[in-house]
Order: structure tokens, then sequence, then C-alpha cells
């Protein structure tokens, strides 16, 4: 009598977030965990369930800046506090990790990009983690009405961080051809929202989240539209793309502020030789050697830590896209072949 164990991709998914769930819960209770951006994005949407425009100038919530359909997906903050969020967040993209085999991107926890993601204290594991799983879902369910749900409640969570899942959601949407999501979420998410979005889009244009020069960690936010385009097209015809590569990749290359913890997790998911995890960590490691400078008594802390802060965030990046850009022995067989992106061994 044979006894059949194979490992299905629900089970790894399990694992890892069960996994994931306990290592970042342990890490909040040795790392300094930043509530400021928590707690700004629960007012909003305390604000936003209570009937009140939080961009309003009358009844502006400083400091908050997800669209008006994030109340629909941010309500658990009123519930839940910044570390359980933070836990939930990892242990959702621990799932998404072992359900697609993608151990490289791994390496991200081990290095100081996730200590960067912790002492935020923002929600991008979170909405990031949860989008991600959702459209894996789809490729186990064959009950086509439960598909477009599942992809439309995957589109909200992404573009609640849009600078991190817009190209996501574009990429998918596109190369599933589901033009019944998208139609949908334009009506659930814009139509229904359309009173708050001149206020909201009036507050992102003239009150930005940060300047510019503290924020911007991306190349788009560094180095400007023609040398970020220039490079988006090179790591576009590089090689095949699964979606969320692909999408993780064009968000540390195009959005114009933000962090490039989870392009970079995503970037380096392309990657499949296991020899790429010890070389990121180090690499990591020896970038993160300069953030420990301190500051000369004469100047200013943030704009002088700013400056290391970005080369290491844009140094790791930048290895992900070299490293996932030149995996593969075959060159030819990566090719991007557009409107066809194949999806690998699912």
């Amino acid at each position: 009598m044979s006894i059949n164990t194979k490992i299905t991709n629900r089970t790894r998914a399990c694992l890892g977030l069960a996994f994931g769930f306990i290592l970042i819960f342990v890490a909040i209770k040795i790392f300094t965990v930043n509530p400021f951006d928590f707690n700004n994005m629960r007012r909003g949407t305390q604000a936003l369930l209570s009937g009140i425009n939080p961009w309003d100038e009358k009844t502006r919530i400083s400091n908050f800046y997800n669209p008006p359909f994030s109340v629909l997906f941010l309500w658990p903050l009123l519930l839940l506090n910044s570390e359980l969020i933070l836990a939930i967040g990892a242990s959702l993209l621990f799932a998404f990790i072992f359900y697609h085999k993608a151990w490289v991107s791994l390496s991200v926890f081990a290095s100081n990009l996730i200590l960067w993601l912790i002492a935020a204290g923002g929600i991008d594991l979170y909405v990031m983690g949860a989008g991600l799983v959702l459209l894996s879902l789809c490729e186990d369910v064959h009950n086509e009405k439960l598909i477009t749900v599942l992809r439309v409640l995957a589109y909200g969570f992404l573009l609640v961080k849009p600078q991190g899942g817009l190209f996501i959601v574009l990429i998918y949407i596109f190369t599933h051809k589901d033009w019944t999501g998208l139609l949908i979420s334009l009506g659930l998410y814009g139509l229904l929202f359309l009173p708050l979005y001149p206020d909201w889009v009036g507050v992102i244009l003239t009150d930005p989240p940060m300047s510019q020069d503290i924020a911007a960690k991306t190349l788009w936010g560094k180095f400007g539209p023609i040398l970020s385009l220039t490079i988006a097209i090179w790591i576009i015809l590089s090689r095949r793309w699964k979606y969320w590569q692909l999408g993780g990749a064009l968000a540390g290359i195009l959005a114009p502020y933000g962090m490039t913890g989870i392009p970079t997790l995503l970037t380096l998911s392309a990657v499949d030789n296991l020899i790429a995890i010890p070389i990121f960590i180090i690499y990591s490691a020896c970038l993160a050697m300069m953030t420990w400078i301190s500051p000369p008594p004469e100047a200013d802390y943030y704009s002088f830590l700013g400056r290391f802060t970005s080369i290491y965030h844009l140094g790791t990046f930048s290895l992900a896209l070299i490293l996932a850009c030149y995996s593969g022995a075959d060159n030819t067989s990566h090719k991007i072949n557009w409107p066809t992106i194949p999806f690998g061994d699912q």
C-alpha cells in the first residue's frame, strides 16, 4: 500500500501562513514598531465609517492618503493594533511565497528590508499580502462567479496602496482579459465613492505624504522619468515574467514615491537559483552598514540619514532586478511575448 506524500499548493500555503505569523510576531516583540502611519490610517478609516470626508478642508484628517474605497478593506484597523496587522500581513505574504515556491523571496525576511517594514508600522504587508493570496486562490477555483469575486476583492486590496499594487492589477487584468472584474471594480471602487475623489486627489497633489527627498526610494523618485522608463522597458524585454513579478519590478521603478521592500520581494520571486539567497543577504547587510553612520552634530538628522537609506533601498532593489533579469540559462526562452505572459507551473 503506497502513501501519497505529495504536498499540495494549499498545504504549503497553510504552512507558510503559520510560519510567517510566528516569525513576525516574535520579531515585533524584539524590534520597535512605529504606529504613526497606522494611527493616521485608523483615524481616517474611522472618519469615513462615520460619514466624514477626511480630505475636506473643514474635516481634514492629517496624514491620511489612502484612496476613498480603502475603508472597505481597512476597517480591521479599528479592531486590531499595528503589531497584529503586521503579523497577519507577513503571514499572508509567506503563504503566497510558499504557494508559488518562490524561495529566494524569503531572503528579504533575513535582511534589513523587513526591519524597515516593521519599523514603519504600516499596512503594506497586510493589503499586498491579502491581494496576492486572493489572486493565487483563483488558480484553484473553477467557479467563474467565485473567481470574479476573488479578483475584485484582490484588486481592491492591492489598490489601497496604488504605488505598490497598481501595476500588478493592470498586468493581471490585461493578461487574464478580466474585463468583467475591471468593470465591477470601476463601479464599486470608483463610482460608489466618486464624490470623495476630488478632495482626495487635491490632497495628494497639494499635500503629498512626505517631501520627495525623504519618501522617494524608487528609481522614478530619485532619477526621474526618462531613466526610469528606459530601465522599465529593458526589464520588460529581458525575460518572461509572471504578473506579480513584473508588477513588483515596475512598482519599484515607476512609482513616484514609496519604499521598495515589497517590490524587491516580488522581483526576487523571479529568481530560481537558491545561491541568490546568501548573495542578497550579504549584499543587503553591507549596504545597511552605511545607515549606521552617526551624523555630525551640525547636520540635519533626517536629511543626512535619508541619503544613506536611499542608497540602501535602491541598492537592494537594483540587485533584485539584476538577479531576476539574468536568471535562467536559456535567454531566448525568457523573451517576453506580448500580449501573452506565461505563468509557469502553478
